[in-house]
C-alpha cells in the first residue's frame, strides 16, 4: 500500500465526517473561564482540545518539513492568525462551520505530511497559517468579552504561550523525523497518525475533551 492510497479518502467517508462534525459534536475544549486565574486558564485552553494540541504539533513538524523560512514563518504565521481568529471571536464576529473546519485542517495537516508538495512552500506556510483562526475562535470565546481587560490580556498571553510550546515540541518532534529521513521517510508515517486521529475525534467526541476533563478537576481542586 502507497502513501497516496492510504490518504485516498474515499467520498461516502468524506460525506460522514461533514455530516458529523455539522451535527453538534461535543468536543471538549469549552471550559469555563476560570474566575481570578485568567493565566493559569489560558495556558490550560490550548489543552483542553487534543484537536488543537494535534493541529499545533501537526504545523511544528510541517515546518520542519518544509525546510527554510518556514521553519518559523509556520509557527509563527499560526499563532498570529491563532489570535486573530480568537479576537474576532471576542468583538462577536464568528467563522461559519468552525468544528468542521477544525476537522478538515487536520486532515489537511496528515495529507500535506504524507503527500510529496506540489505547491510552493509559501502558499502552504499562508494556507497553514490560515487555518489557525479556526483554532482560535475555539479557544478564545465571546464570554471573555465580559472581564477586565487586565484579565483578558492575561488570558490570551497564557493561551498563546502554550499554543508556541506546542508548536515548538512540534519542531521538536520534526527535527527527530528528519533525522531519519536518508534511511525511512518518516513524515508520511506520522501524517497517517494524524488523519486517524482525526477521524477518532470526529467518530467519538468523548475522546477530544478527556483532556479538558483532566484540567477542569485539576483547576477545581487546586483554586476551589
Amino acid at each position: 500500500m502507497n502513501v497516496k492510497s492510504i490518504f485516498s479518502i474515499p467520498r461516502g467517508l468524506v460525506i460522514l465526517i461533514a455530516g458529523l462534525a455539522s451535527q453538534q459534536m461535543a468536543f471538549g475544549h469549552h471550559a469555563e473561564f476560570m474566575e481570578g486565574h485568567p493565566l493559569v486558564q489560558g495556558l490550560s485552553m490550548p489543552l483542553h482540545g487534543l484537536d488543537h494540541i494535534l493541529m499545533a504539533i501537526a504545523v511544528g513538524i510541517i515546518a520542519v518539513q518544509l525546510g527554510g523560512r518556514a521553519l518559523w514563518m509556520a509557527p509563527v504565521g499560526f499563532s498570529a492568525v491563532l489570535l486573530t481568529g480568537g479576537l474576532l471571536n471576542l468583538n462577536g464576529i464568528s467563522i461559519p462551520l468552525l468544528e468542521l473546519m477544525i476537522v478538515a485542517s487536520l486532515l489537511l495537516a496528515g495529507a500535506q505530511l504524507g503527500l510529496e508538495n506540489r505547491l510552493p512552500a509559501g502558499i502552504i506556510v499562508v494556507l497553514f497559517s490560515l487555518l489557525g483562526a479556526f483554532h482560535g475562535q475555539a479557544l478564545i470565546l465571546p464570554l471573555l468579552a465580559e472581564a477586565p481587560l487586565a484579565d483578558i490580556l492575561l488570558f490570551i498571553g497564557g493561551c498563546v504561550f502554550s499554543a508556541l510550546l506546542l508548536l515548538s515540541l512540534g519542531v521538536g518532534i520534526g527535527f527527530l523525523l528528519k533525522k531519519n529521513v536518508r534511511e525511512k521517510n518518516l513524515f508520511p508515517l506520522a501524517g497517517a497518525c494524524l488523519a486517524v486521529s482525526a477521524l477518532v475525534i470526529v467518530l467519538v467526541p468523548e475522546a477530544n475533551g478527556w483532556l479538558g476533563t483532566v484540567f477542569e478537576g485539576l483547576g477545581t481542586a487546586i483554586f476551589s
